[in-house]
């Protein structure tokens, strides 16, 4: 496998769309991450597409959020945050009878969180085509989807949403951000995960979740496969940085030194930065677009690792391209 050193590509920009008349609509689940800390739980809102839609929000993307809503306490605190961050939800919808999903984050003394989610019977979970109906693609550029929302009985108004997306030409990215033990059905969950990649134009994957969805042994398997669909896709590995995989290339982005305190969100917030780079540069998908793209969802990953939780912990643009001076 050859790989290169992303520092090794020139980089240039494209005219095209400016970043502010693309418009984004990102797709998922709404939840509560309660971490625990000490003896308690804090309650912070989450959910990796929501942390998405938040983070491009932050660097200054147009984005709307598309979800269903309980009436519950939490619902009401995830709206208020999601206004108070700019992010349009007007194409969500409210369910009067079910409650808001909960994740219960436990993070080990490597930074790392396990979850356990409480997702059964939920307002997002129950997520219907007649919901989705109410989206104007008209609107979109962008449509960004993945995670648990496609483990519950809403997975298919998703992935049919999404194929009437990129049926209408709109721009597709995908984190599958798989959860093992969340589904009832784990076979149809990951088979539905394999479908959305394939609906990607981008796609932003955990090395971990890669291996665990398609039955992969080691990285040559991962490379290898993602070459075979050719959809360009960055592979995260945590401190170790990431990977952009091309049909014809294997480009090593570097991880930022930083103080890390929590990872939860980090992912999230690397999507977040990658899809903003590829939108001011017009959505394009040449190979040094998509290094750049890399590099600047490194940075917001190593900001977002320094604080206790994803939506508290991610940056604005200027404090991005701050960070990105300073270790330059």
């Amino acid at each position: 496998m050859t790989v290169q050193n992303d520092h090794n590509l020139k980089l240039f920009h494209v005219s095209a769309k400016e970043a502010c008349e693309i418009k984004i609509g990102v797709v998922g689940e709404n939840l509560i991450d309660l971490f625990k800390v000490e003896d308690k739980f804090e309650a912070h809102p989450g959910g990796s597409p929501l942390n998405v839609a938040v983070g491009l929000a932050r660097l200054g993307e147009n984005v709307s959020y598309i979800t269903r809503f309980s009436y519950d306490f939490f619902a009401k605190m995830l709206i208020e945050t999601l206004k108070s961050e700019n992010v349009d939800l007007s194409f969500c919808s409210f369910d009067k009878s079910s409650h808001t999903t909960l994740a219960f984050a436990f993070v080990d003394e490597n930074k790392i969180p396990t979850f356990e989610i409480w997702n059964k019977c939920t307002a997002d979970s129950a997520m219907s085509d007649k919901d989705l109906s109410k989206v104007d693609l008209k609107e979109l550029d962008v449509v960004h989807f993945g995670s648990i929302l496609l483990a519950t009985p809403a997975s298919k108004a998703v992935l049919d949403f999404v194929e009437k997306a990129k049926d209408f030409g709109k721009f597709i990215t995908f984190d599958p951000n798989y959860r093992p033990r969340v589904a009832e059905n784990e076979e149809k969950y990951l088979n539905t995960l394999r479908r959305g990649w394939n609906l990607a134009n981008v796609v932003k994957c955990s090395y971990e979740d890669v291996k665990l969805i398609f039955d992969l042994k080691n990285m040559e398997e991962a490379v290898n496969l993602i070459k075979e669909k050719n959809i360009p896709t960055f592979l995260t590995m945590g401190s170790e940085g990431a990977y952009l995989i091309t049909k014809d290339n294997v480009v090593h982005i570097q991880a930022y030194k930083t103080n890390v305190v929590d990872t939860t969100g980090c992912g999230d917030a690397f999507a977040a930065g990658v899809i903003y780079e590829l939108c001011k540069y017009g959505l394009s998908m040449e190979d040094d677009v998509l290094v750049k793209a890399g590099q600047v969802g490194s940075a917001v990953a190593a900001i977002a690792a320094q604080k206790i939780g994803a939506i508290t912990s991610f940056a604005h643009v200027d404090d991005v391209k701050k960070f990105m001076r300073g270790v330059n």
